[in-house]
């Protein structure tokens, strides 16, 4: 199989999956248009032609006969269902704990009342938080309060997203043997280990053993371990652990704790 029809197959099933195009293995189908009229047997490039022409997707009526018979639908499109979200803004109770639409505090007032006033300023009354006794609710617009929650809702997964990031941990690999070239990169990563230590993160660095190298890990290990001991000084060591085989030895260090 050459590698541009294995592209082809790979766009195919994404597509598939993204309800863009509908895939179908045989090479004539019977269709219908979309009031239910034969239009006969038809290449299948030619009904996804026709069905592209008028807008519409190919839908599969009957997939078990030679040809199977397809018809043309209207696609399904997303329509998001606004009065799910401002049902939860609506007040319920009989009374509630108001605020004009400045944020200025009207007391405790009957729920009537409070929609009486929204209703003279071209405004809603918006439930801010229904589990109070009794429930806070305001006076403003009320799809404009809607993005503006949504908005912060947003930055706030932002400002998680971030923090969660920045404190992410980080795997540097060390090599055991004793040339220069690979001291040299001891050091480049220890660096860059301190580096990460200052930024918060939390920092494993593993040394593994191949070949020869297993027989003197005990060596190598005491060696490279005074080594990163010296070498950290933006955190602290927390844990070492050698795995059951004896060819790898991770070093995990945290950053250190920042005086207030």
């Amino acid at each position: 199989m050459t590698f541009w029809i294995k592209c082809a197959i790979f766009i195919l099933v994404k597509l598939k999956k993204r309800g863009k195009m509908a895939y179908i293995k045989a090479n004539f189908l019977a269709m219908k248009d979309e009031n239910g009229r034969d239009l006969g047997t038809m290449p299948t490039g030619q009904a996804r032609d026709y069905a592209r022409k008028k807008g519409m997707e190919l839908v599969a009526v009957n997939e078990n006969v030679d040809p199977p018979i397809y018809t043309v639908k209207p696609r399904q499109r997303y329509v998001p269902n606004t009065q799910d979200d401002k049902s939860q803004y609506e007040v319920t109770a009989t009374t509630v704990r108001c605020k004009d639409e400045t944020g200025k505090s009207l007391g405790v007032i009957t729920t009537a009342e409070a929609k009486r006033l929204a209703e003279e300023r071209g405004l809603s009354l918006i439930a801010e938080n229904n589990k109070m006794d009794p429930p806070i609710a305001r006076i403003g617009d009320l799809n404009k309060y809607i993005y503006d929650q949504k908005k912060a809702q947003k930055e706030k997964e932002k400002k998680n997203r971030a923090a969660a990031k920045a404190c992410e941990k980080k795997d540097l690999k060390l090599t055991s043997d004793t040339t220069p070239s690979s001291q040299a990169d001891r050091d480049r990563i220890m660096k860059q280990a301190n580096e990460f230590l200052k930024e918060g993160h939390p920092v494993d660095l593993t040394i593994r053993f191949r070949g020869r190298e297993i027989s003197h890990a005990e060596t190598s290990m005491t060696r490279i371990r005074e080594e990163i001991l010296h070498g950290i000084t933006e955190g602290t060591v927390t844990k070492e652990v050698r795995n059951q085989n004896g060819d790898t030895y991770t070093i995990s260090c945290n950053p250190a704790k920042k005086k207030k």
